[in-house]
């Protein structure tokens, strides 16, 4: 989708320089559009295909929810790669950590409070802390400060375990129904197929909308001079978390807090684990920015934050703002000290 919004704008950016603003800002509409709408057919029908199997809120969370709207980073690092676009990839990652945390679930806290009581296993955000300090403790004493193919493979390694281990337990807690699943004569192989096709056609649409959001934030800000780097912690970062966000709205009116919080902690797994270990092994991406602790640190400290929150009962607007300044100061930081 990138590649063919290039080719369908270059021609406008010499002959009509104004045009091709405002295709750009066109674009960056039709993905929030997109990004909308997928983001609720994601939660409804996830939720759905949850009830019908029988599996934990959690679980899908953590693993569909969180697959789903992780692809844009994945095909965002595959394009940043094949571009040649390098410095995207991991500023992408950490910035799509950190707002996963500081502007996602803040926004979410505003719209309602969220019950943090087993939402999420304390083993669940115990990993996402230890993976975190893990991977940026790699890069940052690493000689070259860069991700190769070894470490790469040992992240694919990582996932592919995670996702046999909640398979398992999916599976061992398939028989135990929650309150809220459906009847045994309600579940139609009819059902899951249209979950299932309907998953695939929000997870296009969420693909296809960050892709077209961040083609048009991405050379809006070439335009405007700012160093690529912080467009992949900023606005990248941004456009391919707006697929969290959406689904996050979406189940914290519906009352999903066990599914949107397994979403939060499960796409930023992926996004370390997934999207670091295939960007590891096409890569090697090396870090470029002047002070990359700042970023290391603004993750560590967000990531640990929520992972000690998620070991209470609640969560509200308190909180909400402090997680949106958090992410805020974060973001200055970096530009300040990077640009």
């Amino acid at each position: 989708m990138y590649h063919f919004l290039t080719n369908l704008c270059s021609s406008f950016q010499a002959e009509s320089p104004t045009l091709f603003i405002g295709m750009l800002i066109l674009s960056m509409v039709v993905g929030f559009y997109c990004l909308t709408k997928g983001g609720d057919l994601l939660s409804d029908h996830c939720s759905n295909f949850a009830k019908i199997l029988g599996v934990p809120s959690v679980v899908v969370g953590l693993t569909v929810v969180s697959i789903a709207t992780s692809a844009p980073e994945l095909f965002t690092s595959i394009a940043a790669i094949t571009s040649g676009a390098k410095g995207l990839i991991l500023g992408n990652i950490i910035g799509s950590n950190i707002a996963n945390i500081g502007l996602i679930l803040g926004i979410s806290l505003f719209i309602s409070p969220i019950n943090t009581k087993n939402a999420v296993s304390n083993s669940q955000s115990s990993l996402l802390l230890i993976l975190s300090f893990s991977f940026t403790g790699y890069l940052f004493f690493h000689p070259s400060h860069s991700l190769s193919s070894l470490p790469g493979a040992c992240l694919l390694i990582f996932i592919a375990s995670y996702l046999l281990f909640l398979t398992k337990s999916a599976l061992r807690n398939r028989g135990l129904r929650k309150k809220d699943t459906l009847d045994e004569e309600d579940i139609k192989p009819t059902s899951i197929l249209l979950s299932c096709t309907m998953i695939l056609i929000a997870t296009a649409a969420l693909w296809a909308g960050s892709d077209t959001l961040v083609f048009g934030a991405k050379n809006l800000a070439t335009l405007a001079g700012v160093p690529e780097e912080l467009i992949g912690f900023t606005l990248v970062a941004i456009g391919t978390s707006l697929p969290e966000l959406a689904a996050s709205i979406s189940l914290v009116k519906k009352s999903e807090f066990s599914m949107l919080l397994g979403n939060i902690v499960g796409s930023n797994i992926f996004n370390i684990g997934l999207v670091g270990g295939v960007a590891g092994i096409l890569g090697p991406i090396t870090v470029t920015t002047t002070y990359p602790w700042i970023d290391y640190l603004s993750l560590l400290l967000l990531t640990g934050i929520f992972a000690f929150w998620l070991r209470g009962k609640q969560l509200n607007k308190i909180h909400g703002t402090m997680l949106l300044t958090a992410y805020l100061a974060a973001s200055l930081f970096t530009w300040t000290f990077n640009i």
